[in-house]
């Protein structure tokens, strides 16, 4: 047993996630020095950068329709030991089945979290003007109330009386209603910085009624097992292979977890430009290019003749490239952005067409219909798959048929030699399957003569 201070936020399902009052207890107390670990309760490569703007810590996934119980405690604790206190944030709300589709800027089911990490909970509960306020029914298992939207700071030391002695539940604080930061934080671009002086409003009213000597408390009232398939803060690592990863303007969605479960199984993270390197780094083992947005910048990327021919010579000497999402788009023959073919790098046997009316990623569940270094036929694998892009035939004529093809029925994972396409997000910390796929040996119904082992 070890000691990791963690609570779970309860907020409304409708949004929006992070919430406000979660963004002021994460400004509140960093402002206060504490060490604060953020957790979405939905698997999303495309977080907000607010919560590393105001911790300094990059936002955290969890997910109970991904991840079995035993992955998601894993995950919670790499995330969470090295943290003064690890907030898990999502809803208790019913009706948010995975076959409705993921809202990315709405909270996940806290329920199974809640129970696979043995989190107390903390219920936001809502504070119209005092004529207007009722007693709220808590969910079951509620251990604290954080009050939301306070109307007047007058009125805080009343409700948390009513709520103490009629609920039988502490008010661990409150935030005010401010409706300007509010409404300024609504219209914030999400994949943008916020301006400071919004998250620091929400953490000063955070500051000012916040009782942190029982939010200690409560955090640390629970001891959490370590789980058996990371038995404290060291692994072993396997034998040492080189990852070159795309990060820039164009690319760089990943889930921190996927980069470092790589890491622990004896990966060299490199990063590189697809917009600005002319070639790829020395002795890489494998690519990685994920999601993004080359749609944006799709001509500078086309026009990159260097990395595209560096990325070719990669997949024609037997090594393996694998892309999600706009990475995908980004290797096909080519892209449709609204009628206009832009070339892509010709790598992947598709053409990836922008979706006139982009959806929101649907949790799906896929099988491979062929053998691939991704794992053997009737692999199963989970994950998000884009709305925003969708891929038609496109294969060349000269290549040969056994070189290329699909590996889903549904034609959303396409391969060509040892490049594998996909656009469906996968978060490979939930998958232990096929991550170790990444630095296992080459399959060979994928494998050039050329191929080393």
């Amino acid at each position: 047993m070890i000691e990791l201070s963690r609570l779970a936020l309860a907020t409304p399902a409708s949004g929006p996630e992070p919430s406000a009052a979660g963004l002021a207890c994460l400004a509140g107390l960093t402002e206060h020095r504490w060490r604060v670990q953020h957790f979405r309760s939905r698997a999303c490569p495309f977080g907000t950068e607010a919560v590393g703007q105001v911790t300094g810590l990059p936002g955290r996934h969890l997910d109970a329709w991904l991840m079995p119980d035993e992955v998601c405690r894993t995950l919670f604790a790499r995330g969470a030991r090295q943290a003064d206190l690890a907030l898990v944030e999502g809803t208790l709300d019913e009706g948010l089945a995975p076959q409705d589709g993921p809202q990315y800027d709405r909270p996940g089911e806290l329920r199974p979290i809640i129970a696979a990490l043995d989190l107390p909970i903390v219920a936001l509960v809502a504070c119209p003007p005092r004529h207007e306020f009722h007693l709220p029914r808590l969910p079951e298992g509620v251990d604290a109330v954080l009050l939301d939207e306070l109307d007047d700071p007058a009125d805080f030391e009343c409700y948390r009386q009513m709520i103490s002695c009629t609920l039988k539940r502490p008010v661990l604080g409150a935030v005010e209603a401010l409706p300007e930061v509010r409404a300024a934080l609504r219209q914030a671009p999400r994949d943008r910085p916020i301006p400071e002086e919004l998250w620091q409003a929400l953490g000063a009213s955070f500051l000012r009624f916040v009782d942190l000597a029982a939010i200690r408390s409560l955090a640390r009232s629970r001891p959490f097992a370590w789980p058996a398939s990371e038995p404290g803060p060291c692994r072993h690592r396997r034998q040492r292979f080189r990852v070159a990863y795309a990060m820039d303007e164009a690319f760089g969605a990943y889930f921190p977890d996927t980069l470092e479960t790589l890491e622990a199984l004896g990966a060299e993270l490199v990063e590189f430009s697809p917009l600005r390197d002319e070639t790829l780094p020395e002795a890489v083992d494998l690519v990685m290019i994920g999601c993004g947005f080359p749609d944006l910048y799709a001509e500078a990327l086309a026009e990159n003749y260097s990395l595209i021919s560096a990325l070719r010579s990669h997949v024609c000497r037997g090594q393996r490239i694998y892309s999600e999402g706009g990475g995908t788009a980004y290797l096909s023959r080519s892209m449709i952005l609204h009628g206009r073919h832009v070339p892509g790098a010709g790598i992947l046997p598709v053409v990836a067409e922008l979706t006139e009316r982009p959806t929101a990623p649907s949790p799906v569940a896929r099988t491979l219909n062929r053998e691939s270094w991704l794992g053997p036929e009737g692999t199963v694998v989970r994950g998000y798959r884009s709305g925003r892009w969708r891929l038609l035939p496109g294969a060349d004529g000269l290549d040969c048929p056994n070189s290329f093809g699909i590996l889903t029925v549904q034609g959303d994972i396409a391969f060509h030699h040892h490049a594998v396409g996909s656009l469906i997000h996968l978060h490979l910390g939930a998958l232990p399957e096929v991550v170790a796929a990444f630095a296992g040996p080459h399959r060979p119904s994928l494998t050039l003569p050329s191929a080393r082992s």
